[in-house]
Protein backbone atom coordinates (compact mmCIF):
# COMPACT_ATOMS: atom_id res chain seq x y z
CA UNK A 1 0.00 0.00 0.00
CA UNK A 2 2.91 2.72 0.81
CA UNK A 3 4.58 1.87 -2.30
CA UNK A 4 1.13 2.29 -4.13
CA UNK A 5 0.85 5.86 -2.71
CA UNK A 6 4.51 6.52 -2.85
CA UNK A 7 4.28 5.48 -6.68
CA UNK A 8 1.30 7.46 -7.40
CA UNK A 9 2.10 10.58 -5.18
CA UNK A 10 6.14 10.37 -7.05
CA UNK A 11 4.28 9.94 -10.22
CA UNK A 12 2.03 12.88 -10.19
CA UNK A 13 4.97 14.66 -8.88
CA UNK A 14 7.26 13.95 -11.57
CA UNK A 15 4.93 14.62 -14.47
CA UNK A 16 4.12 18.38 -12.23
CA UNK A 17 7.71 19.45 -11.93
CA UNK A 18 8.10 17.83 -15.88
CA UNK A 19 5.02 20.46 -16.65
CA UNK A 20 6.58 23.56 -14.73
CA UNK A 21 9.86 23.11 -16.40
CA UNK A 22 8.28 22.43 -19.80
CA UNK A 23 5.68 25.49 -19.51
CA UNK A 24 7.38 27.43 -17.23
CA UNK A 25 10.63 28.24 -16.94
CA UNK A 26 11.68 27.28 -20.47
CA UNK A 27 8.90 29.36 -22.08
CA UNK A 28 11.14 32.18 -19.37
CA UNK A 29 13.87 31.17 -20.24
CA UNK A 30 13.08 31.54 -24.27
CA UNK A 31 11.84 35.26 -23.40
CA UNK A 32 14.79 36.23 -21.64
CA UNK A 33 17.70 35.35 -24.32
CA UNK A 34 15.40 36.76 -26.74
CA UNK A 35 14.82 40.08 -25.02
CA UNK A 36 18.65 39.58 -24.12
CA UNK A 37 19.66 39.42 -27.74
CA UNK A 38 17.48 42.36 -28.84
CA UNK A 39 18.47 44.86 -25.99
CA UNK A 40 22.04 43.69 -26.64
CA UNK A 41 22.56 43.58 -30.26
CA UNK A 42 19.65 46.05 -31.27
CA UNK A 43 19.79 49.01 -28.40
CA UNK A 44 23.69 48.01 -27.20
CA UNK A 45 22.05 47.35 -23.85
CA UNK A 46 22.65 44.32 -22.48
CA UNK A 47 20.63 43.30 -19.13
CA UNK A 48 23.50 42.57 -16.87
CA UNK A 49 22.18 40.08 -14.96
CA UNK A 50 20.46 37.93 -17.63
CA UNK A 51 23.60 35.60 -17.69
CA UNK A 52 22.92 34.48 -13.90
CA UNK A 53 18.90 34.32 -14.70
CA UNK A 54 19.57 32.26 -17.70
CA UNK A 55 21.96 29.83 -15.59
CA UNK A 56 18.96 29.59 -12.95
CA UNK A 57 16.24 29.02 -15.28
CA UNK A 58 18.33 26.46 -17.44
CA UNK A 59 19.05 24.82 -14.06
CA UNK A 60 15.22 24.24 -13.05
CA UNK A 61 14.44 22.78 -16.50
CA UNK A 62 16.76 20.55 -16.95
CA UNK A 63 16.23 19.31 -12.67
CA UNK A 64 12.44 19.52 -13.62
CA UNK A 65 12.28 17.38 -16.35
CA UNK A 66 14.62 14.53 -15.35
CA UNK A 67 12.05 12.50 -12.98
CA UNK A 68 9.55 12.52 -16.23
CA UNK A 69 12.21 11.64 -18.68
CA UNK A 70 13.31 8.54 -16.08
CA UNK A 71 9.89 7.41 -16.61
CA UNK A 72 9.39 7.76 -19.81
CA UNK A 73 12.82 6.34 -20.84
CA UNK A 74 14.13 9.71 -22.54
CA UNK A 75 17.87 9.22 -20.48
CA UNK A 76 20.54 8.77 -22.39
CA UNK A 77 21.91 5.66 -22.99
CA UNK A 78 24.33 4.48 -26.11
CA UNK A 79 21.36 2.99 -28.54
CA UNK A 80 23.80 2.08 -30.89
CA UNK A 81 25.41 -0.63 -28.62
CA UNK A 82 22.41 -1.34 -26.34
CA UNK A 83 19.58 -2.85 -29.06
CA UNK A 84 22.37 -4.88 -30.27
CA UNK A 85 22.32 -6.53 -26.83
CA UNK A 86 20.58 -9.72 -25.85
CA UNK A 87 17.30 -8.84 -23.59
CA UNK A 88 19.34 -10.44 -20.52
CA UNK A 89 22.19 -7.73 -21.21
CA UNK A 90 19.85 -5.09 -21.39
CA UNK A 91 18.34 -5.97 -18.69
CA UNK A 92 21.74 -6.39 -16.41
CA UNK A 93 22.11 -2.49 -18.31
CA UNK A 94 18.96 -1.21 -16.91
CA UNK A 95 19.60 -2.28 -13.08
CA UNK A 96 22.96 -1.05 -13.66
CA UNK A 97 21.85 2.27 -15.10
CA UNK A 98 19.66 2.67 -12.21
CA UNK A 99 22.06 1.75 -9.51
CA UNK A 100 24.07 4.69 -10.89
CA UNK A 101 21.90 7.07 -11.07
CA UNK A 102 20.32 6.46 -7.49
CA UNK A 103 23.83 6.69 -6.41
CA UNK A 104 24.45 10.05 -7.93
CA UNK A 105 21.01 11.46 -7.26
CA UNK A 106 20.91 10.41 -4.16
CA UNK A 107 24.48 11.80 -2.98
CA UNK A 108 23.87 15.42 -5.55
CA UNK A 109 20.74 16.00 -2.83
CA UNK A 110 22.01 15.25 0.20
CA UNK A 111 24.98 17.97 -1.37
CA UNK A 112 22.37 19.84 -2.21
CA UNK A 113 20.34 19.82 1.45
CA UNK A 114 23.59 20.72 2.63
CA UNK A 115 24.99 23.49 0.47
CA UNK A 116 21.37 24.96 0.73
CA UNK A 117 21.87 25.66 4.64
CA UNK A 118 25.57 27.05 3.44
CA UNK A 119 23.96 29.65 1.29
CA UNK A 120 20.97 30.44 3.43
CA UNK A 121 23.60 31.15 6.10
CA UNK A 122 25.82 33.24 3.84
CA UNK A 123 23.22 34.86 2.22
CA UNK A 124 24.70 33.64 -1.40
CA UNK A 125 23.37 35.31 -4.35
CA UNK A 126 24.32 35.36 -8.30
CA UNK A 127 27.28 37.43 -9.70
CA UNK A 128 25.37 40.30 -10.87
CA UNK A 129 22.10 38.95 -10.23
CA UNK A 130 21.10 40.16 -6.65
CA UNK A 131 18.82 37.36 -5.84
CA UNK A 132 19.89 34.75 -2.85
CA UNK A 133 20.47 31.39 -4.42
CA UNK A 134 19.36 28.55 -1.88
CA UNK A 135 15.76 28.37 -2.84
CA UNK A 136 17.36 27.12 -5.70
CA UNK A 137 19.37 24.80 -4.43
CA UNK A 138 16.52 23.37 -2.27
CA UNK A 139 14.57 22.49 -5.77
CA UNK A 140 17.28 20.61 -6.72
CA UNK A 141 17.14 18.51 -3.75
CA UNK A 142 13.67 18.11 -4.34
CA UNK A 143 14.07 17.15 -7.61
CA UNK A 144 16.34 14.79 -6.74
CA UNK A 145 14.67 13.18 -3.99
CA UNK A 146 11.37 13.01 -6.50
CA UNK A 147 13.75 11.37 -9.21
CA UNK A 148 15.35 9.00 -6.41
CA UNK A 149 12.11 7.62 -5.69
CA UNK A 150 10.95 7.14 -9.07
CA UNK A 151 14.03 4.95 -9.61
CA UNK A 152 13.35 2.96 -6.52
CA UNK A 153 9.90 2.41 -7.13
CA UNK A 154 10.11 1.79 -10.91
CA UNK A 155 10.47 -1.85 -11.20
CA UNK A 156 7.85 -2.09 -8.65
CA UNK A 157 5.43 0.13 -10.29
CA UNK A 158 2.20 -2.16 -11.52
CA UNK A 159 1.91 -1.13 -15.04
CA UNK A 160 -1.97 -1.55 -15.11
CA UNK A 161 -2.01 1.75 -12.74
CA UNK A 162 -0.82 4.54 -15.37
CA UNK A 163 -1.70 8.00 -14.71
CA UNK A 164 -3.60 9.21 -18.00
CA UNK A 165 -0.70 11.24 -20.46
CA UNK A 166 -3.36 12.56 -22.22
CA UNK A 167 -3.60 15.26 -20.14
CA UNK A 168 -0.51 17.39 -19.88
CA UNK A 169 -1.21 18.60 -15.99
CA UNK A 170 -1.21 15.65 -14.37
Amino acid sequence: MISYSLDRWSKKTSRWLYNFGVYGSLPALFLLVTLEVILRYVFNAPLQWSRDANGLLLLMTLFSALPHAWDRGFHIRMEVIYTRLSPEWQSLANVLSALASLVFFFLLTIQAFLFSRYMFLTTETGEDLNVQLWPFMVFIGLCGIVFSIRILISPFADSTDELDDSSPWI
